[in-house]
């Protein structure tokens, strides 16, 4: 099977790097409206990685992606977990790619493969209409041909972690257990000696382990299987019959006694009838995040965009310091509505919702014709109990609306909740006109 797969590698590789190129291809608009979320200038930097510069066109094409990925859905609110979402994936293919052209390398061949099944898949006739489409999107063709090579990079990378992976009897069997844990080994040799003479290892886990999860279980640890515990645990316990009882087992965590209770054979939803293939897709899981963790744990991350760095903050739930960064990028960046909107945003979390309203009108002096913003503006009046003020957003929403027959839909459902019926014609008037308009439009398209 592994010869089979290594023999279809290239191919693998090629459909991988050819969804990857059809993901910057339609992905152009999502990712210059969500770049100016973050700031305008592309030149400045975003992160660094081990002391190298992220690479902002990486960062854009992965934002692009996620973007799609929400569609319609995403609201202005939603850029800074999304571009979150995007740094952290840029940074995660950045480490991966570090590794890659360490271990392993791309052919000028796989390389021209790889574009050839992409102007195939795209249907560019030729080299010069591909870099006539490419110079649209503001890329050179050797760029562009470096994001290919970094993508095919990784994934092979990404493959040789996971082809690496052997299934075990062990990993198709589940454990169950019972342990002892002390930090002192004099104490441990004696609770051992305890128990080979007869003593019951439950009644001295709950009275000398320090483990706080089993000791009141009398040291049940339940059913687990590889991967789960510490290796010099799993190793022990797994060479264990069923009755069994380790010797002192050292850990990170201190002395272990251990004993093997049950054993069974697992069970996997949806995979019953091939539990080999399914142990195998769970362990080469297991051992690329393994793989992945150790080289994050060892990796030195620097985000410089005050905004990204903000986003980054916020999300792990550190406020104060994000409020500080957005205000850096209001400071470089002053006519940018997103950085108000999302600190705005930040103040609502720590209910400051008067600081939040005077961010969100910021904002809306910046961008005031996006009727997003204006519900997000009447959303923050709603919780701050000024409905009057509420309301007078959600028409100004309405009036700003033009066609975006989504955004009216919107609106009447949030009238109808409100039992404001004039403007619940109103909205359906908007509908209609709208809903009639697009009629005309397909009829004239010969639709």
């Amino acid at each position: 099977m592994l010869t089979f797969l290594r023999k279809k590698m290239k191919t693998i590789m090629i459909v991988v790097v050819v969804l990857f190129a059809a993901s910057m291809f339609y992905g152009i608009g999502m990712t210059r409206g969500s770049w100016k979320g973050m700031g305008d200038d592309a030149s400045k930097s975003l992160a660094k990685v081990n002391g190298k510069e992220l690479d902002p066109a990486r960062f854009r094409e992965i934002l692009s992606r996620i973007g799609r990925q929400f569609g319609d859905n995403i609201s202005p609110q939603d850029m800074a977990f999304v571009q979150n979402l995007a740094l952290g994936q840029t940074i995660d293919f950045t480490l991966m790619l570090e590794e890659a052209k360490r271990k392993t390398r791309v052919s000028n061949q796989e390389l021209d493969m790889a574009i050839d099944s992409i102007m195939k898949q795209q249907n560019i006739p030729s080299k010069r209409e591909l870099e006539n489409a490419l110079k649209r999107m503001g890329m050179s063709l050797s760029a562009f041909k470096n994001l290919i090579k970094d993508e095919i990079l990784v994934q092979k990378m990404v493959s040789r972690v996971r082809e690496g992976v052997v299934v075990t009897p062990d990993d198709l069997r589940e454990i169950k257990a019972s342990h002892i844990l002390v930090s002192n080994e004099a104490l441990a040799k004696d609770l051992l000696a305890r128990v080979n003479k007869g003593e019951d290892l439950a009644a001295l886990a709950q009275k000398y382990s320090i483990d706080t999860g089993s000791a009141g279980k009398g040291g049940d640890l339940g059913y687990f299987t590889t991967g789960m515990m510490v290796e010099p645990f799993e190793k022990a316990v797994f060479s264990l019959k069923i009755g069994q009882v380790s010797g002192i087992v050292k850990t990170s965590f201190g002395y272990h006694v251990i004993k093997v209770t049950d054993s069974r054979l697992r069970k996997f939803p949806g995979n019953e009838k091939d539990i080999e293939k399914a142990a195998r897709l769970e362990k080469q899981e297991k051992t690329f995040r393994r793989w992945y963790s150790e080289i994050r744990g060892k990796a030195k991350i620097e985000i410089i965009n005050p905004a990204l760095r903000a986003n980054d903050l916020r999300f792990r739930g550190q406020l104060l310091e994000a409020i500080a960064e957005y205000k850096k990028a209001i400071a470089g960046e002053p006519g940018n509505p997103f950085f108000h909107l999302f600190l705005g945003d930040t103040y609502m979390t720590i209910g400051r919702s008067e600081l939040a309203i005077s961010e969100y009108e910021a904002a809306i002096s910046m961008a005031g014709g996006n009727p997003d913003f204006y519900l997000v503006l009447a959303k923050a009046y709603e919780k701050a109990g000024k409905k009057d003020l509420a309301v007078q957003q959600y028409r100004r929403a309405s009036l700003v609306a033009g066609d975006n027959k989504a955004m009216h839909q919107r609106l009447l459902k949030l009238f109808e909740q409100a039992k404001l019926y004039g403007e619940v014609s109103k909205e359906k008037a908007e509908i209609a006109r709208i809903e009639k308009k697009e009629k005309f439009e397909k009829s004239l398209q010969g639709q």
